[in-house]
């Protein structure tokens, strides 16, 4: 059923998601330039300054966020065939869990080696997190409707 608790688990995660693209992630203040990081693109706050080829940076999380954003749609819509939705379900969290570890041991480091200083995190780094503890919600609801599903069969 499309109004099952999963469901709303899974709209909670992709509205997480989409909330990402509205709040940075970090910023980094330093000697050398002053950056801020968000999904889409890096800021340069330093007047006349462009980060160069910013979207080839973020293209990772980028992409990784759109995922994580379709995937939760489509199995929003897959209530009907739960073994495809844990799935995709399995898949977004596996994504987010790639996007989370991405942005602390790549993205952390090379913005605070060029910035010259340490990172300062936002609202938007925990939306990734809220994401995650809602896609594991879903997973654990799907897998509790099968298997109240199958003893369903067994008794018949």
């Amino acid at each position: 059923m499309i109004q099952s608790k999963q469901s709303l688990f899974l709209l909670g995660a992709l509205v997480a998601l989409i909330l990402m693209f509205f709040f940075p992630l970090a910023s980094f203040i330093g000697v050398k330039d002053s950056l801020i990081l968000s999904v889409q693109s890096v800021h340069s706050l330093v007047p006349d300054t462009i980060f160069p080829n910013s979207l080839v940076f973020v293209l990772p999380i980028l992409s990784a966020n759109l995922f994580v954003i379709v995937f939760s749609l489509i199995s929003i819509l897959l209530y009907k065939n739960r073994k495809r939705q844990m799935h995709l379900i399995r898949l977004n969290i596996l994504v987010e869990v790639l996007f989370i570890a991405m942005f602390f041991f790549y993205y952390v480091g090379n913005l605070e080696t060029l910035s010259g200083g340490s990172a300062s995190y936002k609202a938007g780094i925990f939306m990734p997190l809220i994401a995650l503890i809602f896609l594991m919600l879903a997973y654990f609801g799907v897998v509790r409707d099968e298997k109240l599903i199958r003893s369903a069969d067994r008794l018949r």
